[in-house]
């Protein structure tokens, strides 16, 4: 009897324990296991850059809420082989879609188009890359047509006629170049007296951006604005005027995040900035990509994107409309 009983109660042992170890591996079940419609891909190519890592929170949002995991990833610096090899990797695991900001829409067009042969869906973002090579572009707007705010709100803070420079991020990049031209012919219409006397590249390196600001205030010390057209420029443009001590006299404008903005708002070297919110866009491209994997319907016009109701749809673009202007005033609203 007493031996009966050891058996049974080892037995008993066993059953708890591999009953606990089912419960356990169905306790926390990833992926697909766990009701998931599968993984989105949202890649880009600096994630050291503040403006793509405030993407990150509403891109796995927008995803949480159809049901999709999100990948939020880029390679750390502008590198296009690793990031051909990161969409390499993200093709292997069988992604449902790519979302991808590219500095580089050329190069990495032919690993896209083996993404698309394979079933997976792409979308493009921030820079579009070749036509053959993604579904669609969600963008922002006209990317060249944002030369419009960043001209006008520099006319509120030097008047409309002076001198300024324009610092880029790389100066091989399409859109940059499209929008420095966009600059030239807007001021050419609308305020002649307005002079670019230089275009300098930063590569989306601070530090670069601070020694080029450097640089140009030394060559043009009588000029009245540096204007960055990266998101990463305004900051360490106006810790150079800060520096060389032209507070006042020389103003950093164009783009920037409201977080970088903030400090060289406090010190007078600038007195607005234009962008976007990153984490809205970042969510609209997944929320395109999600419409494709799912076959919704996204029509000509107004293209009917659950959350973004100003969006349109032209072509192959399809657009939501929304920019920002930031000043001392309101920078403390926004936290990215």
């Amino acid at each position: 009897m007493r031996r009966l009983r050891l058996v049974l109660a080892v037995s008993l042992v066993i059953v708890l324990v591999l009953g606990t170890t089912a419960c356990g591996k169905g306790a926390k079940p990833t992926g697909e296991e766990a009701g998931s419609k599968g993984t989105i891909a949202v890649l880009n190519y600096v994630s050291s850059a503040p403006y793509f890592a405030a993407g990150e929170t509403k891109a796995i949002e927008a995803g949480k809420k159809a049901g999709y995991d999100v990948t939020y990833t880029g390679t750390p610096d502008v590198d296009t082989p690793k990031l051909i090899g990161l969409i390499q990797d993200m093709i292997q695991k069988d992604v449902k879609a790519i979302v991808l900001a590219s500095g580089d829409s050329t190069s990495v067009a032919p690993v896209l188009r083996e993404a698309r042969e394979k079933g997976i869906k792409v979308v493009s973002w921030d820079l579009d890359v070749e036509e053959d090579a993604r579904d669609l572009y969600a963008g922002l707007m006209d990317l060249a047509e944002l030369a419009v705010p960043m001209v006008e709100q520099m006319v509120k803070d030097i008047g409309d006629e002076g001198d300024f420079a324009i610092v880029t991020g790389v100066l091989t990049n399409e859109f940059l170049q499209a929008r420095i031209a966009r600059i030239e012919e807007y001021i050419a219409e609308k305020y002649p007296k307005l002079n670019i006397v230089a275009i300098e590249g930063m590569d989306e390196d601070p530090e670069k951006c601070f020694a080029v600001a450097q640089n140009l205030i030394a060559a043009y010390p009588d000029m009245d604005a540096i204007m960055s057209n990266v998101s990463t420029g305004l900051g360490p443009i106006g810790k150079a005027i800060e520096q060389e001590g032209k507070i006042g006299q020389i103003y950093a404008c164009g783009q920037s995040t409201p977080n970088l903005a903030k400090p060289v708002f406090e010190s007078g070297a600038a007195k607005s900035a234009v962008l976007w919110d990153p984490g809205d866009w970042a969510a609209f491209a997944t929320t395109i990509a999600i419409n494709l994997v799912e076959g919704i319907e996204i029509p000509e016009g107004n293209a009917n994107i659950d959350g973004f109701p100003d969006a349109t749809r032209e072509g192959d673009h399809v657009y939501f409309w929304k920019t920002l202007v930031f000043t001392e005033d309101n920078v403390d609203e926004f936290d990215f």
